[in-house]
């Protein structure tokens, strides 16, 4: 009978170097069998490896595609031989759940063959007492060793080292301290070390984004803004700054700079001195990626101030926050399009239809400057063509509401409750950017905290933590979790008693009003700049939106809408 034989390699490690378990090395091994039996004499026709991506486990339940095709190959009779450099490399399931599989591959005729183990055939009841023995051996080391790592780290982190992988701009460094458990047997930790070339880098970035973040963008044809991540990236590989991957990577070694990347490492706040752990996003089903979603800061328990690395920051902490302002600044209708709009770049101006309208600059013809819509697609509730309304009537138009509103003598419920929130938007403009950063962490993880509440609690509805050991655990659970949510309040509370500046309602009135025009010659509208118009603006108003002209709406006045502020929902401040 002509023997098909294929070979399947895995390993649980990103590796690709020659190490004795590599993909490359199994794979050898595996072709390397096939043709020994075909010298011995055997019908033997080669089919093909089946090789997993590498970091893919047979221990947890993580999806092995290879494995599966080759399941189904041999179920089609296309595979009645399997060739493996180990038994583990095959399964480290418990037995239990291996023997289905391996019962089933036995019972087509399918042979597994070991490299280094031997050979596993049907009819034969030692080759299958052999086999289950050596799949509890493996399912065993993988558990043991599961054990023991976590454990190790476990340890680690109680004393401070650091665990995971060396982020962008740092490297592992490691330490020898004393054992709490056993004063004679120290213990050696990582811990995190400015790498300075990695820091030059970062350091390189933000100088570049700081020297133009203020520039109205106004790029030429074929030129990108020099401040953007998009030409930083550019000019990155144009000056063959090398990646982490092509300085220390194998697969990664022919990586570029991207956008993307370099905004996630912009994001981490270790760079400022911070430590901090990744976020990672979760697939349809609600499990943990590999990709990182963004980072929560670590903090004392007490106190919910930031944990500080030891290293020290690569970036002062202060111009972290102003880099997490940038940052969060770019976006679809957060740009300066064209020139310098008032309302542009604010993502407040929109059509009917909800979507973003940009500016249009004519500085040598301002009458002709105006704003227009970019619809995404066409659909049934959407309008065809653009939107577009003249720039000097709109802005002349929602400037004068928020005068009318700001000048008001007697204000009624929902007036003051715009002043209201103006006044707490003006305080947060205020702050420096150091105590915005640590508001906006700290919101951050109070949601954090209430959502594992909220799971804690569906667990238990559902009938978990049952019995007296479960509802100790489930009480320890919900204790720790109501003081961090108590001290976070807490902390947020002595932001808020911090002192609150009042609105400058007299420096914004022209002397006079409303006798005299708010946005005349002398007033302070008419000296201020751009800049300072778009922060006067995004105080009182949350959105205006521009509806189609037609004979019923002619004017600015009857095509413009304006929502001004209101002051959030208690649950929902600052989310």
């Amino acid at each position: 009978m002509t023997i098909h034989a294929a070979g399947y390699d895995r390993q649980s490690e990103e590796r690709g170097n020659g190490s004795t378990a590599s993909p490359a090395t199994q794979r050898a091994a595996n072709r390397e069998e096939a043709e020994k039996r075909g010298r011995a004499g055997a019908d033997i026709v080669w089919v093909g490896h089946y090789s997993e991506k590498p970091g893919t486990s047979a221990f947890s339940e993580v999806d092995r595609p290879e494995f599966e095709r080759l399941l189904n190959d041999c179920r089609a009779g296309r595979v009645n031989m399997i060739i493996v450099l180990y038994v583990s490399r095959f399964s480290r399931k418990d037995p239990l759940d291996a023997i289905p599989v391996v019962t089933e591959l036995l019972n087509l005729g399918v042979t597994i063959v070991s490299v280094t183990e031997g050979e596993f055939r049907r009819g034969n009841l030692m080759d299958l007492i052999h086999l289950i023995m050596r799949l509890d051996q493996a399912h065993n080391e993988s558990k043991n060793k599961s054990t023991a790592v976590r454990g190790a780290h476990d340890l680690a982190r109680s004393l401070g080292g650091f665990v995971g992988k060396e982020p962008y701009g740092f490297e592992m460094v490691p330490l020898m301290i004393p054992n709490p458990a056993d004063k004679n047997r120290p213990v050696v930790i990582q811990t995190l070390a400015i790498r300075k070339s990695e820091a030059k880098v970062i350091q390189r970035v933000w100088w570049t984004i700081k020297a133009h973040k203020d520039t109205p963008v106004s790029p030429k044809r074929g030129k990108g803004f020099p401040g953007s991540l998009t030409n930083i990236c550019a000019q990155l590989e144009a000056d063959k700054v090398p990646t982490r991957g092509a300085t220390i990577g194998k697969r990664t070694a022919n990586s570029a700079w991207d956008p993307t990347t370099l905004k996630r490492i912009l994001r981490d706040p270790r760079i400022a001195g911070m430590q901090a752990a990744p976020v990672y996003k979760t697939d349809k089903d609600g499990n943990p990626t590999r990709s990182i979603a963004g980072y929560r800061i670590l903090r004392d328990p007490e106190t919910m101030e930031p944990l500080t690395l030891q290293c020290g920051p690569i970036i002062p902490r202060a111009e972290w926050e102003e880099l997490q302002e940038w940052l969060d600044g770019r976006g679809r209708g957060k740009g300066q399009f064209q020139g310098q709009t008032l309302l542009s770049a604010m993502d407040i101006l929109h059509c009917e239809s909800n979507h973003v309208m940009v500016g249009h600059a004519k500085a040598s013809a301002p009458t002709k400057s105006h704003y227009q819509c970019k619809p995404r697609k066409a659909a049934p509730d959407h309008h065809t063509g653009v939107i577009t309304i003249q720039c000097t009537g709109i802005d002349d138009f929602v400037a004068r509401r928020i005068f009318a509103l700001v000048g008001t003598a007697e204000a009624d419920e929902e007036t003051l409750d715009t002043l209201a929130e103006a006044t707490r938007r003006f305080a947060r403009s205020q702050e420096a950017p150091e105590t915005a950063g640590e508001r906006r962490s700290l919101v951050a993880e109070r949601a954090d905290v209430v959502r594992a509440l909220e799971e804690l609690y569906e667990d238990r509805a559902a009938g978990g933590y049952k019995g007296p050991i479960g509802r100790k655990a489930f009480l320890s659970a919900e204790q720790s979790l109501t003081e961090r949510l108590e001290h976070t309040e807490a902390r947020l509370g002595t932001l808020e008693e911090r002192s609150t500046p009042a609105l400058p309602i007299m420096e914004w009135l022209p002397e006079g009003y409303p006798d005299v025009d708010p946005l005349g010659p002398g007033s302070w509208w008419h000296g201020a700049s751009v800049d300072d118009r778009r922060a006067f603006v995004q105080l009182f108003v949350e959105r205006v939106t521009v509806h189609r002209t037609n004979a019923y709406r002619p004017n600015a006045e009857d095509r413009v809408k304006v929502q001004f502020v209101r002051s959030p929902e208690p649950e929902e401040e600052d989310e």
